[in-house]
């Protein structure tokens, strides 16, 4: 089995100049994606006996979620300024995430950007993402 390092899990916005090419969501420093089904209960009274019983709980698959996240220090350049104005807005654009040998989503997102810090600490940022629609898988 081979492993990878986190930093081989990135996001990319599409290059506001040059569409079609991406580049690092500069600053990023810790990612996180994820995807499967939502569990979804489903409940299964008792019919044949003692109905003063619990029912018994089991599991669907519901929605697929595919999100993800990054975490890190605010770098502020004109690519940055781009997805906060972005998140400022409520409009989308376009991100790329890369999972390591496995492939890259890409598509249309929704972004919320968060800002904290500490008075003599860098200014941290942590971002979140939701695709506007089903984002396009290309496997490696």
């Amino acid at each position: 089995m081979t492993k990878h390092l986190g930093q081989e899990l990135y996001i990319q916005v599409e290059d506001p100049d040059n569409a079609g090419s991406y580049k690092d969501f500069c600053g990023i420093t810790s990612t996180d994606f994820s995807m499967g089904p939502e569990l979804v209960d489903r409940v299964v009274p008792e019919c044949d006996g003692d109905r003063t019983k619990p029912a018994q709980v089991t599991k669907r698959a519901g929605n697929i979620d595919l999100s993800f996240s990054g975490n890190g220090i605010a770098e502020v350049n004109n690519l940055t300024k781009v997805i906060f104005d972005a998140a400022r807005q409520g409009v989308t654009k376009n991100f790329r995430v890369h999972v390591p040998a496995y492939g890259h989503f890409t598509g249309s997102c929704y972004v919320k950007v968060s800002f904290a810090g500490s008075t003599n600490e860098d200014l941290a940022i942590s971002a979140e993402f939701g695709w506007e629609s089903v984002p396009a898988f290309t496997a490696v």
